[in-house]
């Protein structure tokens, strides 16, 4: 039987989500008000920590669907907790936006009926000494349902008893901006990048796989 997304369970998940980040960490927001509060949109920002999502959960009072590796579907619990919880699984081993054709259109139909998303374009999470690159998911999917994204930057190590912060930016609607397709998810990036409230200067870049095997080797070694 198909499990099937239930705003009820979501919810109710919902307040220990809030109720376990607001006892463990000291949650400084800025920028809040740049949300549409009459409109859908896409929260796309940093992935630092799986807590990402349960902080932008505890920061809204909407009801967010997210789009999330589909290995957390890999075990039978797995995929009915995230089903359960409304979420898209996509393909991140690939920049490929064909290949998650089935994702993409399901994120899409999930905006048009008014929703709001939360993509994290790097697809995978990270500390705060190494970015990667954006995938081109969250810029496609804003232009195919006619979205705006709301871009945010996160900075904390999810040490119980810290501090996280996290700066939202203002809403980007790509049909305002005269600028050519090839350069919009660069724009995402930078735009997230200049909103990540931590110092850049020692921060090391991942282009690719290549480039991610070799610091993965580096480590082990």
């Amino acid at each position: 039987m198909e499990v099937e997304y239930s705003e009820r369970f979501y919810k109710n998940l919902k307040v220990h989500f809030k109720n376990f980040m607001n006892t463990f960490y000291k949650i400084d927001i800025k920028g809040l008000e740049n949300i549409p509060k009459d409109s859908n949109y896409i929260l796309a920002g940093n992935h630092l920590n799986i807590l990402d999502s349960w902080l932008l959960i505890t920061i809204t009072d909407e009801t967010l669907r997210f789009m999330v590796d589909k290995k957390l579907y890999n075990f039978k619990l797995g995929e009915w907790f995230f089903k359960k919880l409304g979420t898209v699984a996509v393909d991140t081993n690939t920049t490929d936006s064909a290949k998650n054709y089935n994702a993409i259109r399901t994120a899409v139909k999930i905006l048009k009926d008014g929703e709001k998303m939360v993509i994290f374009p790097e697809g995978r999470t990270h500390n705060m000494k190494v970015n990667y690159k954006f995938k081109d998911g969250a810029t496609a999917i804003s232009k195919l349902s006619k979205t705006v994204i709301v871009p945010f930057g996160i900075k904390g190590t999810y040490i119980p008893f810290t501090k996280l912060e996290i700066v939202i930016g203002k809403p980007i609607d790509f049909k305002e901006l005269k600028i050519n397709k090839e350069e919009e998810n660069d724009y995402l990036e930078n735009t997230v990048r200049n909103l990540e409230p931590f110092d850049h200067s020692k921060v090391k870049k991942i282009e690719d796989k290549k480039q991610l095997k070799k610091l993965f080797k580096k480590k082990c070694s």
